[in-house]
C-alpha cells in the first residue's frame, strides 16, 4: 500500500508541477500585431488589460511583447486582482529596462500567488520614472481578441476606460502551475483503499 501510495503522490505531483497555459494572446511562433498600446513619457502614460485564465493555480510567469523605447529606461508591470472591472489588490511588481523591442518574461516568486480560473485580473505597463524619456508600446495582438482596455496620464489617479469588449488586446500570455484540487486528493485517497483491499483479499 506504501508503495502504491508513493507512486501516486510522485504521478499527482509530477502533473501539478508542469506549468500550463491559461491565458493567451499571441499567434503562432509568439506573432504580434505590427501596432501597440504606448505607454511611457507620451500622454497616455499608462495602458492596463484585463484578462481571465482559463486555468487555476500558482502564478508561474507572464509574458509580453514590448517595442523598442527612445531612450533605454525602466517600466513597472503591475499584476492586479480585479474589483469590478477596475483596479484591486496589487499583487506582483515587476521592473524591467526597455531599450529594444523584444519578449519579456516576467517570472514569478511568490509562492502563495494563486490565480483562480474565471476570476478577473489586470496587468498594467506604465515607465517607472514619469521623465526618464521611456517611449515604448505593448504590441496588440493579432489573433482578434477583444477585452477592457485602461489607459491613463501621468500624474493621474484616474483611468480613462474603453467599453468592455471594444478594445484590441495586448498580446500577452500567463502561465500557471496548476495544484491538486480535494477531489483529485479524495481520489488517490479512495484508489489507495482500493488497492490496499485487492491486496489483503489477494493474499
Amino acid at each position: 500500500m506504501k508503495k502504491t501510495m508513493s507512486l501516486l503522490c510522485f504521478s499527482l505531483l509530477a502533473v501539478s508541477s508542469q506549468a500550463v497555459v491559461a491565458f493567451n494572446t499571441f499567434g503562432a511562433g509568439d506573432s504580434t500585431n505590427s501596432t501597440s498600446w504606448g505607454f511611457g513619457d507620451i500622454d497616455d502614460t499608462r495602458i492596463a488589460s484585463q484578462f481571465s485564465p482559463s486555468v487555476s493555480g500558482m502564478l508561474d510567469s507572464f509574458e509580453m511583447k514590448v517595442h523598442r523605447s527612445g531612450t533605454a529606461a525602466n517600466a513597472t508591470i503591475t499584476l492586479f486582482e480585479d474589483s469590478g472591472n477596475n483596479f484591486g489588490t496589487p499583487l506582483a511588481v515587476f521592473t524591467t529596462l526597455v531599450s529594444v523591442g523584444e519578449m519579456k518574461t516576467f517570472t514569478n516568486s511568490n509562492p502563495d500567488l494563486k490565480v483562480v480560473a474565471g476570476n478577473k485580473y489586470w496587468i498594467e505597463a506604465k515607465t517607472s520614472t514619469i521623465g526618464s524619456g521611456l517611449y515604448s508600446g505593448w504590441s496588440l495582438n493579432n489573433q482578434g481578441a477583444n477585452g477592457l482596455i485602461k489607459f491613463g496620464k501621468a500624474g493621474s489617479a484616474n483611468y480613462r476606460g474603453a467599453a468592455s469588449g471594444s478594445s484590441i488586446l495586448p498580446a500577452f500570455r500567463v502561465n500557471v502551475t496548476p495544484v491538486p484540487e480535494p477531489t483529485s486528493l479524495v481520489a488517490m485517497g479512495m484508489f489507495a483503499s482500493f488497492a490496499a483491499l485487492r491486496r489483503k483479499k489477494a493474499k
